[in-house]
C-alpha cells in the first residue's frame, strides 16, 4: 500500500491473438536461426503488443483519470482489423537497432488510432510522440549499431510474409514491471472501440 503515492510505467497498447502471436514467434526463430553476428536481445514473445502510445512513469492514481480520458477518446472509433505483414529494422535494415514486424496500414486507420489516443492524453498532460508513429511488434533490440549480412538476408527473407491478421476491437492500458527476467505487463484498464 502507498501512503503518499506510488510511481508505475505505463503504456496503452493492442493486445495480439494467439495466431498471431505464434507467427510472430516463428519469424523469431528464423531470425536466430540466422546466427547474427551482433548481439541481439530478444523480446519475449509473450509480451508482444502493439504500442499506440508510452506514458513512462505515472502516478498511480493518474490512472483513473488515464482510462477515463481513453474510454471518451475511442468509443465512436469503430472497429477494424489490419493485416500484420513487413519487416523492417530502426534506424535502417543495414545497421539495426530495433528489428521488428509491421502492420499494413495502407487505409491509416492504425495511425488514426494512435492520433486519437494521443489527443485524448493530451487532456491528461502527455505530449505525442516526438517522432512518426510506425506499427511495429519489437522482436529483438541490438546494442552496437553495426552491419550483418546474415541478418540482413535473413530480414529480407521474411519482407513479403503476412502474419495473420490483427483486430483493433480494443485498447488496454497497461502497467510495465520490471523484473531480473523481464518485463511483466499487468492490464489497468480495457477500452473497447464501437
Amino acid at each position: 500500500m502507498c501512503y503518499f503515492f506510488c510511481v508505475i510505467r505505463a503504456f496503452v497498447a493492442i493486445e495480439i491473438p494467439e495466431d498471431v502471436r505464434t507467427a510472430l514467434g516463428e519469424a523469431q526463430l528464423r531470425l536466430k536461426q540466422a546466427h547474427p553476428q551482433v548481439k541481439v536481445s530478444w523480446a519475449k514473445i509473450g509480451n508482444l503488443h502493439l504500442t499506440l502510445q508510452f506514458l513512462g512513469s505515472i502516478d498511480e492514481s493518474a490512472a483513473s483519470r488515464i482510462s477515463q480520458a481513453l474510454a471518451t477518446g475511442v468509443a465512436a472509433v469503430p472497429s477494424f482489423a489490419v493485416p500484420v505483414a513487413g519487416v523492417g529494422a530502426f534506424p535502417d535494415i543495414d545497421r539495426p537497432r530495433v528489428l521488428w514486424i509491421g502492420c499494413n496500414d495502407s487505409n491509416g486507420k492504425l495511425r488514426a488510432l494512435a492520433q486519437i489516443v494521443q489527443a485524448a492524453l493530451r487532456s491528461c498532460g502527455f505530449k505525442p510522440e516526438p517522432v512518426p508513429w510506425v506499427p511495429h511488434f519489437t522482436l529483438g533490440r541490438i546494442r552496437s549499431v553495426q552491419a550483418d549480412p546474415a541478418l540482413t538476408r535473413a530480414l529480407d527473407s521474411l519482407t513479403n510474409e503476412t502474419f495473420g491478421t490483427l483486430p483493433v476491437t480494443e485498447i488496454h492500458l497497461f502497467q510495465s514491471q520490471l523484473q531480473a527476467d523481464g518485463s511483466v505487463y499487468t492490464k489497468l484498464s480495457s477500452h473497447a472501440l464501437q
